[in-house]
């Protein structure tokens, strides 16, 4: 091509084919410099100004490309392409509202660009329109039903919309189609993963990591089910390379520190854990509050203010450190959510009490919760060992092991304690209900999938109320049920089920103080981990938590029936192929033994 456009100089044809030949190698200097050249051979063309520009983008002076593009849209205002790289150099600019606009204007002159419509979907998901970018994505592939990227991207919608089964489905038909697809494996592995099955999960995984060796997001998967599955130091390695392979990827540090802590390993899981969206997040919403991660190396009469983030029982899971901040010297003020509020101002080892997010005049630091304990970490972390991509990964018996049986000590949940008037009007309730003992019942817990609207999953635990009746219809004593939310309906489903009255106290989910009472007063409690665990562990007493995969770390990963974070409770997991019938049967034979 070099030859011809050298005997062909002038005609602007052969100069633009070897401007693309630059492009299509990378060399982007000599393709933008050859573009130009075709461009002023034949000013009325449109494809060489839009590959100077498209090279501009490639080297990443998108600013530059932006003026570029939007000269173009005006000379060309009825050109989809110029329409359609104008967005994406807004995407990649991190301004959605504009790229969904260009994408719409390259639609309405080719409705048909199927390009532009799988990126407008694309970037309605980003935004968490997942409605939307369902219809989209649809409609794509409607267009052009090869489309596999269109398919693999309303895979990961559907699953974002939590219809996990479909989604699997969606994902098998790719791979029947083109079986060497990496991003089809990938994505059933998680369509896998979200219904508790970790071994298909896993071998699913495994599969795209073989197709595409190199890709940082598919290794962090792999490191992610291997270590839900029990297989600990063989996800160490899977974790190096995805931080290898993708330095900047905090998620990578996030799940790493879930895994690690989940294993025992917390002084370094806590390390890991400084790397989770909240501190970020908390200083772009309020800057100009000082956000400190350390604290002062003597705390004595230092007043050490504590911010609250995540759920409630976040809240009160980490709270658990103030008693050390208070042993130190330190005096605690807390900035906690009204729910909570009243509950802990009877706490001993916190001195104030706030129900708004300002900071106190004398703090001496400003810090959330989740960063006390590593801030209170008495050695120094592990660092996870990483460096160029061409270095080799650190062989597995480098890494950090802890034995299960042997947990290192944790401080124990934050002792509550309960009104006394609160406690009486519980009583007297639980009496009309009937005699004890007292049973209390959950069977869901978390936010359900398709309305957590955003792209990293918080946690989600729900067990069937048929196969949770199954396991209960021999319990003695009454039944209590403090579900928060119940679906319509699902309280008498499941007192059909057990054949006896199961009674609704499910109001007291917007009573902390008198779910707090209630929760001192039950002979036992069942279900998935949830708020009302953490309470029922603050007022001294113990419960039956089912598990799900993949479990919360703080069950800790796939080791026995015990918790270190929470004394007492026994813990029944739903097994590494997504079923409960062990885990259900071992409840039903604890509840009634011979």
């Amino acid at each position: 091509m070099q030859r011809a456009a050298h005997y062909k100089r002038n005609d602007p044809a052969f100069v633009g084919n070897l401007a693309n030949a630059y492009f299509t190698t990378k060399r982007y200097d000599e393709a933008r410099a050859t573009f130009r050249k075709a461009a002023r051979l034949d000013p009325r063309a449109i494809q060489f100004p839009l590959g100077v520009a498209n090279s501009l983008a490639m080297q990443g002076e998108f600013e530059t490309a932006e003026a570029q593009l939007q000269k173009l849209s005006v000379r060309f205002a009825d050109s989809p392409l110029v329409w359609f790289n104008l967005g994406n150099v807004q995407r990649e600019r991190q301004r959605p509202a504009e790229a969904l606009l260009s994408y719409r204007r390259a639609l309405e002159v080719a409705p048909d660009q199927v390009d532009a419509r799988n990126s407008l979907a694309c970037v309605l998901h980003s935004m968490l329109r997942f409605d939307d970018a369902e219809r989209e994505y649809r409609e794509c592939i409607r267009i052009a039903p090869d489309y596999l990227l269109a398919r693999c991207n309303l895979a990961s919608v559907v699953m974002d919309l939590g219809r996990f089964d479909e989604a699997a489905a969606m994902c098998r038909d790719i791979i029947s189609l083109t079986p060497e697809l990496p991003l089809a494996h990938s994505f059933l592995g998680v369509a896998l993963s979200h219904q508790g099955r970790l071994l298909d999960a896993l071998a699913s995984h495994t599969r795209a990591a073989g197709l595409s060796p190199d890709d940082a997001m598919i290794a962090q998967s792999c490191a992610v089910t291997l270590a839900d599955s029990g297989r600990f130091m063989q996800s160490l390695p899977w974790f190096a390379r995805s931080l290898v392979l993708g330095p900047t990827l905090d998620s990578t540090h996030q799940l790493l520190a879930f895994a690690l802590l989940g294993h025992g390993c917390f002084t370094e899981g806590w390390a890991e854990h400084i790397y989770r969206p909240a501190p970020a997040s908390f200083r772009a919403e309020h800057p100009q509050v000082a956000l400190t991660q350390t604290l002062p190396e003597d705390l004595q009469g230092k007043n050490v203010c504590v911010l609250r983030e995540q759920g409630l029982g976040d809240e009160i899971f980490f709270l658990r450190f103030a008693p050390l901040l208070c042993a130190a010297g330190a005096r605690v003020t807390y900035c906690a959510s009204g729910k909570i509020s009243s509950l802990l101002k009877r706490v001993d080892s916190i001195s104030q009490v706030l129900e708004e997010i300002t900071p106190p005049a004398d703090a001496d630091a400003i810090i959330l919760a989740g960063d006390l304990p590593h801030a209170l970490s008495i050695s120094n972390s592990t660092a996870l060992p990483r460096g160029p991509a061409d270095q080799p990964l650190p062989p597995a018996q480098r890494w950090p092991v802890c034995i299960s049986v042997f947990w290192p000590p944790v401080p124990q949940p934050l002792p509550l304690v309960p009104s006394p008037h609160r406690i009486a009007e519980m009583r007297q309730r639980l009496n009309q209900a009937g005699p004890g003992p007292y049973l209390g019942l959950t069977w869901r817990g978390g936010t359900p999938p398709r309305e957590q609207r955003a792209v990293i999953w918080v946690l989600y635990k729900e067990i069937g109320i048929a196969p949770l009746a199954a396991a209960l219809n021999s319990a003695p004593g009454t039944l209590v049920a403090v579900q928060r939310n119940p679906q319509p309906g699902e309280i008498a489903s499941l007192s059909r089920a057990l054949g006896k009255p199961v009674h609704d106290f499910s109001d007291l989910n917007e009573d902390l103080e008198g779910m707090l009472a209630l929760m001192s007063l039950l002979d036992d409690y069942i279900g998935v981990s949830n708020t009302n665990t953490h309470l029922r562990a603050g007022v001294g007493k113990t419960g039956r938590v089912l598990v799900p995969n993949p479990p919360d770390w703080r069950w800790m990963m796939n080791h026995g029936r015990t918790s270190p974070w929470f004394p007492g409770f026994t813990v029944y997991r739903q097994s590494l192929n997504g079923d409960w019938d062990t885990a259900l049967d071992d409840l039903k034979r604890d509840l009634n033994p011979m």
